[in-house]
């Protein structure tokens, strides 16, 4: 008797420990997701963008600004409505469509360029989240934007948008960015696109074989 009385009080203590640490669980998973949350709806939109709408780009490599624009495979500018082009619905979708676009350097046009290297600058410089915004009267004088690491430029057909990108914060491992008038702490990946020199910028016979790999 006295042995299932022990048995049994075990086996109370074995289930309640479990229930604690499910009813533990659950409140851990809670505070998580809340958090989760809270950290989400603290994040800031700096700039977001359709990277189709971009019709030319800028930016500096090596101390030198070089300006990339979009162009159609027949060497039409995508900025230059054709008078002709109202045709078809079948026809116009055909021409805007993706594959029959390239990207030329404005600074040099016999350059081939590598257009993946542009497509993946643009999704970096089209879509910024930012920790933090500063109010307009802040003083930003040690962020570095007076004078900055780089600075990008996106012109679409009725805008420019300038994204400009001073100092790391250590601390938090995030940049100083600046877009058009607003200053924001954001942990954007976009020097990392960047080149180094423009020729990594040139396509090579393997960009080439990857890019129609992937389409």
């Amino acid at each position: 008797m006295n042995k299932q009385k022990r048995t049994f009080v075990i086996l109370a203590i074995v289930l309640a420990a479990s229930l604690a640490g499910y009813l533990g669980l659950l409140n851990y998973n809670k505070y998580k997701s809340d958090d989760d949350s809270e950290s989400e709806s603290d994040s800031v939109e700096a700039l977001s963008l359709d990277s189709s709408d971009v019709k030319s780009l800028s930016f500096l490599i090596d101390g030198q600004e070089y300006t990339f624009s979009r162009i159609k495979s027949d060497g039409t500018s995508d900025e230059t409505e054709s008078t002709e082009s109202e045709k078809t619905d079948t026809e116009s979708e055909s021409f805007d469509s993706d594959d029959d676009e390239q990207w030329v350097c404005d600074n040099d046009t016999s350059l081939k360029i590598n257009t993946s290297k542009v497509t993946s600058l643009l999704g970096n410089a089209t879509s910024i989240t930012a920790s933090k915004k500063f109010d307009s009267d802040a003083d930003t004088s040690d962020f570095g934007l007076d004078e900055p690491q780089n600075a990008v430029k996106l012109n679409t057909a009725d805008k420019t948008y300038t994204i400009t990108i001073g100092e790391k914060n250590a601390m938090l491992g995030e940049y100083y960015i600046k877009v058009n008038d607003d200053v924001y702490l954001s942990s954007t990946t976009i020097l990392g696109t960047i080149p180094d020199s423009i020729d990594d910028m040139i396509a090579t016979e393997d960009s080439e074989s990857t890019e129609t790999e992937s389409e």
